[in-house]
């Protein structure tokens, strides 16, 4: 459907633009003599508003017949075919306008619709056809212009949805395959910690199939780590220990699913599993106005010579990040004597991710 009869706020806009139009002709009907201001105008208007619904046939050719194209030589051949056209419709109009004027008794006065008359209708008629191909050629584009826009927004939530879906398949055979041994090995010496450690994995599991590619609230996320390190507990019992410092003023903050336990699993796999006494993770978040800031540390060895890049859990958090938030949220990780830190930093305002989202199905 044409998107000015879409919307009855567009049609009324495009009416009104037609009011100089209308009284352009009315003066020039008054100077060439016709009649008085009140017979031009009363003739002129129902022509201007039938011819304005006249011209907007121009969007369908011209959603058919793009200038860039090849056909665009043909295509300006047949605006000023279709645009002559309609200038002698119009003037068609405007004689049988006229002479039902001449014969009612109360315009009777009128002069004669001339050749003069003629020309001004048809010379108007043709400029304004061709200029309502010219605006609608802008429409055309700019709905281009906003599918476009809208196709790459889909394609970039498809990209960031199977984003999301890849690093939950590089996550789970990793930690399924780990804690299955671990299942095994407590099943012939520890019958009620191989069931405990399936109940914490089933939990663990039913939680990861529940998040989608949504922001989510920090609490959910923290939910998640904490059934992931449940499970872990039960491999590494005493060795593995956890400390958490959470602002509950952050928990509602929304966040991108799987944004933190990757962080854990970069803290288990590099500080606590290499380490004989094992350790402490500390988990933290914190908020202000504007940012959130989650970290993780963990414990190193300090005979370890510190590794040098980032690792592929780190690099996936911050090309996440990169995405989601573009360069409004940054991934800090460093280490510091005996401990090694990551720190994500985040707005608290609503994501890009989540303004796109907004800004292209409103348009």
């Amino acid at each position: 459907m044409h998107p000015i009869l879409a919307s009855r706020r567009h049609l009324a806009l495009y009416l009104v633009a037609w009011l100089p139009v209308a009284a352009l002709l009315t003066v020039a009907m008054m100077i060439t003599g016709w009649g008085d201001w009140v017979q031009s105008l009363l003739f002129v208007f129902p022509m201007v508003v039938i011819y304005a619904f006249l011209c907007l046939s121009a969007w369908y050719p011209c959603r058919a017949l793009p200038l860039g194209d090849k056909r665009a030589e043909m295509a300006l051949l047949m605006h000023l075919a279709a645009g002559a056209l309609s200038a002698l419709l119009w003037v068609a109009m405007a004689w049988a306008l006229a002479e039902g004027f001449k014969r009612s008794t109360l315009y009777a006065e009128t002069t004669e619709f001339t050749a003069e008359h003629t020309g001004i209708i048809f010379i108007a008629g043709l400029l304004l056809y061709l200029l309502s191909v010219a605006i609608h050629y802008l429409v055309v584009a700019a709905e281009a212009s906003r599918a476009a826009e809208r196709r790459a927004l889909e394609a970039e939530l498809a990209a960031r949805d199977a984003e999301l879906q890849a690093l939950k398949a590089q996550l789970n055979p990793h930690f399924l395959f780990n804690s299955l041994n671990s299942v095994a090995s407590l099943a012939a010496t520890d019958p009620p910690g191989a069931r405990d450690m399936c109940i914490q994995l089933g939990d663990y599991l039913r939680g990861t199939l529940k998040s989608g590619s949504e922001m989510q609230p920090l609490a959910e996320e923290l939910a998640q780590v904490r059934r992931f390190l449940r499970v872990e507990s039960v491999r590494y019992g005493d060795r593995l220990r956890v400390a958490e410092e959470i602002d509950e003023r952050c928990l509602a903050v929304r966040v991108p699913p799987l944004i933190l336990q990757p962080l854990v699993e970069n803290a288990l796999k590099h500080g606590i599993a290499e380490l004989v006494e094992g350790g402490e993770i500390r988990i933290g978040a914190r908020c202000s106005h504007e940012l959130l800031t989650v970290w993780v540390e963990n414990p190193v060895d300090v005979e370890e010579r510190p590794r040098t890049g980032a690792g592929v859990g780190l690099s996936n958090v911050r090309n996440r990040l990169e995405n989601v938030y573009g360069d409004e949220a940054r991934l800090r990780s460093g280490r510091s004597g005996e401990t090694f830190r990551a720190e994500v930093v985040l707005p608290v305002a609503v994501s890009k991710m989540e303004s796109e989202e907004k800004d292209g199905f409103d348009g």
